[in-house]
């Protein structure tokens, strides 16, 4: 894969998607980096925001908007995260601070960009922190707000202690967080349109639907679809440029799915076993998601749909009232912290996806997934009895990643897994 006129950036570390409509995705999302130097020489101010910050508002207010965590991301598939943490370390960030964040800092704040990320990113005008899904969201934008003198707002959302059933009091502080959002882009330059508004809730519901039945077929055996490509297609509801993110790209790779399980299309020949990652993959290495295939194992589900692709729920969806909708769905997402959320989550995803073994990867410098993960094993094991490996693995920063230490561990325990089958 390598970066649009970027100056020949070549990376090693992804493989090309294999089907079609996700090709077309990955494209866009990286032709998607190169407008925001259109939108700074138009004079629209440049927001440097997450990528969880809600599409709806953005795109109804046409914001032009660098997201922390696609930088931070592409900088480590782009197999440049050494030279940007380093850069963030430099002025003062922790090598525990989560490596994400530290290469979307070095990136932005550092004294040299790669030739891609020179178009890619533009110095921001405002800068929107939030600490969903997690505090250091909020604090590593602050970096970014003093080294070009920014503007701030802080997103708060209330973390779920409710479970499902999410009190009215918790939707309307956060309703009440987003309208605050719409206010500060409004003092600097862009105005709301609520009914372009509504529209963008319209369509998210409508996409979501979408999304449903493509998590359906995703749990099809044999496997449809590849673990790098289903990382580009859940990752492509947040990170599709606005003009790019339609319905249409949505259902066509619904019906790509949906033709390979009728045709019993899989990801192997032979499809022996079935695997869930816990924590994050290495974007830096994302070949390693493949790896297990030479086993004929498959990873049929990992974390990023987790933290970037989890589906939220349609029927929460109101256009009628976009921001209690927005909260209201966003809340309810496992994403959202405590730790309960995410551990049903994977139960839910080990049971319905027929998982035979579960990887699960610590990464040293985040600071809320290790602490849920061995809850989670222990809480697969008493569902279903399914076994996990738990081993530590930082596939953000290249410095701290040993792909063969890794894949002996992925050997050892595919291996045992496929001796047990056997002996069965």
């Amino acid at each position: 894969m390598s970066s649009p006129d970027s100056g020949g950036v070549v990376t090693p570390f992804a493989p090309e998607p294999d089907l079609t409509t996700v090709l077309e995705m990955q494209q866009a999302i990286l032709a998607g980096f190169m407008e925001i130097q259109e939108k700074k020489a138009a004079g629209r101010p440049i927001v440097w925001c997450s990528v969880l910050t809600p599409k709806e508002i953005l795109y109804a207010m046409d914001v032009a908007a660098v997201y922390t965590e696609l930088i931070g991301g592409y900088a480590s598939i782009f197999g440049l995260s050494a030279q940007y943490c380093q850069a963030a370390e430099e002025l003062g960030l922790s090598r525990d601070v989560c490596a994400v964040h530290r290469c979307a800092v070095g990136v932005a704040c550092g004294e040299e960009r790669d030739p891609f990320f020179d178009l890619a990113f533009a110095p921001p005008d405002l800068v929107v922190g939030s600490n969903f899904p997690c505090a250091g969201e909020s604090k590593s934008f602050l970096y970014v707000a003093e080294k070009y003198g920014c503007p701030t707002y802080v997103i708060d959302a209330p973390i779920n202690t409710w479970g499902k059933e999410i009190p009215d009091y918790a939707v309307d502080y956060y309703a009440e967080q987003f309208h605050g959002l719409i206010r500060f882009l409004e003092a600097h330059g862009y105005s709301l349109d609520w009914q372009k508004l509504k529209e963008q809730v319209a369509f998210s519901k409508a996409m979501n639907s979408v999304l449903e039945e493509i998590e359906h077929l995703k749990r099809s055996v044999p496997l449809p679809i590849k673990a790098y490509d289903t990382v580009i297609a859940m990752t492509a509801p947040l990170a599709l440029p606005k003009e790019r993110r339609t319905l249409d790209i949505f259902e066509r790779l619904r019906d790509e799915l949906q033709d390979r399980v009728e045709r019993k299309i899989g990801v192997v020949p032979d499809e022996r076993l079935r695997l869930l990652w816990v924590g994050i993959p290495p974007l830096c290495d994302f070949t390693l998601l493949n790896y297990t295939e030479r086993y004929g194992a498959v990873v049929v589900k990992n974390m990023l749909e987790y933290l970037t692709g989890f589906t939220l729920d349609p029927a929460l969806m109101d256009p009628e009232r976009p921001l209690q909708a927005m909260a209201r769905a966003q809340l309810a997402s496992p994403a959202n912290p405590v730790v309960q959320g995410a551990i049903d989550y994977f139960v839910r995803a080990a049971l319905e996806c027929k998982v035979d073994g579960v990887i699960s990867v610590v990464k040293r410098s985040c600071a809320m997934i290790p602490g849920m993960q061995r809850l989670t094993k222990e809480a697969i094991w008493r569902a279903a009895g399914i076994p996990s490996i738990v081993f530590d693995l930082d596939g953000i920063d290249q410095r701290e990643y040993d792909a063969r230490a890794t894949q002996t561990h992925l050997d050892a325990f595919v291996e045992t897994l496929l001796a047990a089958k056997k002996g069965a």
